[in-house]
């Protein structure tokens, strides 16, 4: 009976951890991934619907409507989303006066939901520059997912926030309020992999075939072109 009991618990605890591996590893093929194969349009433009972008069933609202809003959906976990972020800053340096460019947290299970939480948090503290490529590091090539609260309370010290203040933010209406938001917007905009880029609310694009990671932001500029005539 000992024995069946020992071993009754060992492979519950061997099936909590096989259930948590393929948790991470059907969140890691979830993020968008591309052939090196590119498919022209069909209709004389650059780039397709349907091809190259998706256009949204349900549009949604942008912030500011004096400028067109590039969203990017993404999550610290997803390594095609940190291929990314080099793509990012330099078409951010590169970017007209009139767009604006918005991180927006996935956010399909509870561990995405604690990484959003934590980046909001960072964002509300003031130091989102410096957070984000701290945890995309320690999260891809440390291993260390970030998701306990000890753990949480110790990687926010390193950005001289203490454990009272960093608990105050965190758990604060405005940080929840804005995961919130976030998943209501990712599910209007149908995001089922990241990165996904939303252009003003109204266009979808990702990694496929037809478009590969450093094609990404060619399809952006040619839907705010097609959104400032």
């Amino acid at each position: 009976m000992l024995y069946l009991a020992l071993s009754m618990v060992y492979t519950n605890s061997m099936l909590r951890s096989v259930i948590t591996l393929v948790t991470i590893l059907a969140f890691l093929l979830s993020c968008s991934s591309e052939e090196q194969v590119s498919l022209p349009a069909g209709n004389g433009e650059k780039f397709s619907p349907g091809v190259h972008y998706e256009i949204l069933d349900n549009p949604t609202s942008v912030r500011d409507p004096s400028k067109i809003e590039v969203t990017e959906v993404f999550w610290f976990g997803c390594n095609h989303c940190y291929a990314l972020e080099p793509y990012i800053a330099k078409w951010k340096k590169d970017a007209a006066n009139d767009v604006a460019f918005i991180k927006s947290p996935a956010t399909w299970n509870e561990m995405l939901k604690t990484h959003a939480s934590i980046y909001y948090t960072a964002k509300a503290l003031g130091i989102e520059q410096q957070f984000v490529p701290a945890a995309f590091n320690t999260i891809q090539n440390e291993g260390r997912m970030l998701t306990g609260n000890t753990e949480l309370e110790y990687f926010f010290r390193g950005f001289d926030v203490e454990k009272d203040k960093y608990k105050a933010v965190s758990t604060s209406f405005g940080v929840r309020n804005a995961v919130e938001q976030a998943d209501k917007k990712m599910k209007q905009w149908q995001v089922t992999g990241v990165p996904s880029l939303i252009v003003n609310g109204k266009y979808r694009v990702s990694a496929s075939r037809a478009v590969r990671t450093d094609e990404l932001f060619d399809v952006v500029d040619f839907l705010v072109a097609k959104e400032r005539n």
